[in-house]
Order: structure tokens, then C-alpha cells, then sequence
């Protein structure tokens, strides 16, 4: 599992390793130095332009990149270095390493147009305590950065990427590889910055795991080798009972699509039996492209709500939403559920547009129910603007499921699940998923996965990455224009097995 910081955690981090630890700055700032250097020679070693120019800020971000010229230098390179920060307020490491180059007679740059031709440049700005717009002579700095036609290495953040939630603030520098220290930050895996990163190298430069422990990160990623001990056990003395059972309450007259993907999805991660419930509408649909799920069929002009109650105490969850349409019908059926449901429940789609239009609902929805919705759903159930919740995903995310007492699985390019206090960034998936009844799918594996016993944040985190995983086998082969949400269903397997 993969540890995302902010900024304040891992000053965190730093401040422990040097103050109560003891452990010297420079020598933190040395090995940082050194890290960047390796990554830099072996970009660098096979091509013809070797000159690497540092462009540097007046802290310890502006230090490392000096000490990465004096490096590169004794190895041969030809380097050079500019200080775009304010000397004056120099840090005393900075200060230290801009002395001892000055010593060296290594060259200092006087003008950004000295940056054009250089091999590579070595972006040391800011690091990740930047929490303002760049402006006037950095904005032009970093926009001689992104012109000079080099490549680029970013000293731990790119510049101007706002280290917590991956905006840009003003203006920010492009970089083709960054390398960065301790622990990967959430600005380099949320957009727009996970865009600017390039390739990520996260290098540990000596901060000790005490340090770590005590800096509290909520947030986290699931990786490839977590599967296995996250999925739900088998085991070779079993039924179809032992695995759970899920509802599925979706659809609506001519919309049987959502219900089917829903159903299929969660019949895919494990789960043992399926219940639909659907209006009567939909049960040849159903019956053709789903004959393993049980069907419970209404008249959607009179609901039977014993039938509802039935099927709700049959069911270790329940997932409600998918295509159910907005009318009094599906209203009807939802306060119902909320009102009934005994199990794990997830509400998706129209659920949650319902939950938007009859705010009084709210006071029915069970502690820890999962909720998914997209940044435009999400806009409808807090009355705030997309634009302003894209703004920072995490917090937008973790205070709704705090407020609520939900699991709030908010929807985007990079999915943030929480329960309020620990945070997963999903890290899976491509744009080939951006295609109608993948959200369907997701709420069929972690529904799923709830079924067969997972607590309500593990469900959801790993649903999301099972999900991506399987968008990711699926656009392998299909390709990201021609990908389907029954591809995604269709390479589960190829996933999970």
C-alpha cells in the first residue's frame, strides 16, 4: 500500500528526522542531492548535450538543486545553476551550498535566456511548501523552464503544483521525470498535476519509519501486490451461500442496462447470488443476458413492498440507484430502503439524485453506507460548484462522508474514497472508462464485495481499484476509444483470480 503526504505531513516528517531525531538537514540534502543525480546520469549518460542547468529557489528545495550541480559536476557533467529566489532570504543550507559552488568556480547563470540549450534542467524552485499563485519574475522563470526546450527534472514537486491537492497555482512547470523524497504526495497523483510529475521516482533518503509513524498520513493507494490479502477469502468447503448475497434495486421501464451491468459486476468479484429487483419491464432482458440473477419484478405504477421487504431480509447488501429513474415510483422505493435496509447498503445514480431533490431523506441514510457519486451528482447533493469541488478532491470528499457518517466514493479521473478520516486515492483506470454504465459496474463490485463481508472503506477502495484494474485489461486489448463498461466487466477476471 502506497502512502500519500501533503504538505503538512511531510514537514512532518522532515521536522521530526531533524529536530527530535537529530538527523542533520545537510545530510538529508545531501542524499536527496545524490538521488536526484542518479535518476539525472541515467537519463543523461547515453546522450550528446550533457549540460544540466539547476534553476533554483532560496530554500532547502533551491539547496538540493545546488547540490545536484556540484554532484553532476564532480561526475563529469557540465552544469551550471541560477538563483531565482531572493538570496537574502536564503536558508542556511542554501546558503552553505551556493558558497561552496561559487568556491568550485562552477558557473552561475545571469539571465534565463542562458537555459536555452541545456540538456536538461533541474527544476528546484519550490518544492512542496508553495501555497500561493506564482507570479511576476517566478511566473516568467517557470515559463523559461517549460520553453527552453529541455527535458526536465523536478526536485520532489514541480513548481507551482500545489502539493495537497495537485492544482496549479498560477503557473506550473512541466516536467519529464520527477523525483521526490520519502513519500509520494497527493499533488502528484491528483490532476492537473499528476499531468506534470512525468515519471515519478520516490526515493527514500534516510528519513527513519519513526518518523513516518508519528506524521499521522490518512490518505493511501492500493498497488498490484495488496490484492491478494485484500480480496475476500475462499476456501474449497463452501456454497453459493458463503459468499454472499446482494440485492440490486435499479432500472426502470426500457432501462434494464444499468441493472444488468450492476448485477453482473457483483456476480464478477465473487459474490454468490444476485437479486434484482426491477420493474417487470425489464425481466426479458435480464432473463437473456443474465439468467444466473434472481429476479423480484414490480409494476412500477404500484410497487410491492412486501416483495421489497422480502428481498431486503434476504440480502447481506444492498446496492440502489442504478437506472432507477427519478419519478414518485423510485422515490417511494428509496425512503423505503432507507428506512428498512438492515444490511450494507451503497446508493448510486438516481439514488443519490433523489437524496439531492428530497434533502429530508438524508435522516434515513444508514451510518456507513457507501455513496458514489460523480463530481455532477456530488455538485447536486452539496449545492457547490463542480469547478470549486475540483478544486480539492480529498477535502470535498472526506468532509461530505464526515458531515454525513458515510463512505463517500467521489468520482473522478482519480477516484478519492473516505470514510471521513482515512482517505484512498484510486490509482487504476484510463479515459477509456469515460463511457456510459461504467459507474454501474463499480457499484456492482463494491456492493459485491460488501456482500461477502468487507467493512463498508475496504469494499469500496477495493472495488475502485478492481474496477480500474479491469478497465486497464481491457483497453490492453480493446483500446481506449473502443471500450465498453461490458469490457470492463470482462476482464475482471483477468484481475481477480
Amino acid at each position: 500500500m502506497i502512502s500519500l503526504a501533503n504538505a503538512r505531513e511531510m514537514k512532518a516528517i522532515d521536522s521530526y528526522s531533524i529536530q527530535t531525531l537529530g538527523i542533520p538537514s545537510l545530510v538529508l540534502m545531501e542524499r536527496a542531492a545524490y538521488c536526484v543525480a542518479r535518476h539525472i546520469d541515467e537519463v543523461l549518460k547515453d546522450r550528446e548535450n550533457r549540460t544540466v542547468i539547476a534553476v533554483c529557489g532560496s530554500g532547502n528545495n533551491g539547496g538540493d538543486g545546488l547540490a545536484v550541480v556540484r554532484i553532476l559536476y564532480t561526475m563529469g557533467y557540465n552544469v551550471a545553476w541560477y538563483m531565482a529566489g531572493n538570496t537574502d532570504h536564503a536558508t542556511q543550507e542554501t546558503r552553505l551550498q551556493m558558497d561552496i559552488l561559487k568556491r568550485m568556480e562552477i558557473r552561475e547563470c545571469k539571465a534565463l535566456d542562458e537555459l536555452k540549450g541545456a540538456g536538461l534542467i533541474v527544476d528546484a524552485l519550490f518544492g512542496i511548501g508553495l501555497t500561493r499563485n506564482v507570479e511576476w519574475d517566478y511566473a516568467r522563470t517557470i515559463e523559461a523552464i517549460n520553453t527552453a526546450g529541455s527535458l526536465v527534472c523536478a526536485v520532489d514537486m514541480p513548481s507551482g503544483v500545489s502539493t495537497d491537492h495537485g492544482q496549479i497555482l498560477g503557473c506550473a512547470v512541466k516536467a519529464d521525470f520527477t523525483v521526490t523524497f520519502g513519500v509520494k504526495k497527493l499533488g502528484l497523483v491528483l490532476y492537473p498535476g499528476a499531468a506534470l510529475g512525468g515519471r515519478i521516482y520516490v526515493e527514500n533518503i534516510g528519513f527513519p519509519a519513526i518518523a513516518e509513524e508519528q506524521a499521522h498520513i490518512h490518505t493511501f493507494a492500493l498497488e498490484d501486490k495488496d490484492l491478494p490479502s485484500c480480496l475476500p477469502k475462499r476456501c474449497p468447503y463452501s456454497n453459493k451461500g458463503t459468499y454472499g448475497k446482494v440485492l440490486i434495486i435499479a432500472g426502470s421501464p426500457q432501462m434494464a442496462g444499468a441493472c444488468f451491468f450492476s448485477a453482473r459486476a457483483a456476480y464478477g468479484c465473487g459474490c454468490g447470488l444476485v437479486r434484482v429487483f426491477t420493474p417487470k419491464e425489464n425481466h426479458d432482458v435480464l432473463l437473456t443476458r443474465l439468467p444466473e440473477a434472481v429476479m423480484t419484478l414490480y409494476d412500477h405504477h404500484q410497487v410491492d413492498l412486501g416483495a421489497l421487504d422480502r428481498s431486503l431480509s434476504w440480502a447481506d447488501a444492498v446496492v440502489i440507484g442504478p437506472g432507477l429513474s427519478c419519478d414518485d415510483m423510485a422515490k417511494k422505493i428509496l425512503e423505503h430502503t432507507l428506512k428498512h435496509c438492515r444490511v450494507p447498503l451503497l446508493v448510486d445514480a438516481d439514488g443519490l439524485n433523489l437524496l439531492a431533490e428530497n434533502p429530508g431523506l438524508w435522516e434515513w441514510v444508514p451510518e456507513n453506507t457507501v455513496i458514489t457519486p460523480h463530481l455532477g451528482e456530488m455538485s447536486r447533493l452539496t449545492k457547490d460548484p463542480v469547478h470549486h469541488l475540483a478544486e480539492d478532491l480529498p477535502k470535498a470528499c472526506r468532509e461530505f462522508a464526515e458531515a454525513h457518517k458515510v463512505i463517500c466514493v467521489l468520482k473522478d479521473a482519480r477516484t478519492v474514497i473516505s470514510d471521513g478520516t482515512d482517505s484512498y486515492i484510486n490509482l487504476s483506470g484510463n479515459d477509456g472508462m469515460a463511457t456510459g454504465g461504467s459507474g454501474d459496474v463499480l457499484s456492482g463490485i463494491i456492493g459485491g464485495f460488501l456482500a461477502q463481508g468487507l467493512p463498508p472503506l475496504q469494499a469500496a477502495s477495493l472495488g475502485c481499484f478492481v474496477h480500474g484494474c479491469a478497465g486497464d485489461k481491457g483497453r490492453e486489448v480493446k483500446g481506449a476509444y473502443g471500450l465498453l463498461a461490458s469490457d470492463i466487466i470482462q476482464y475482471m477476471s483477468k484481475v481477480i483470480k
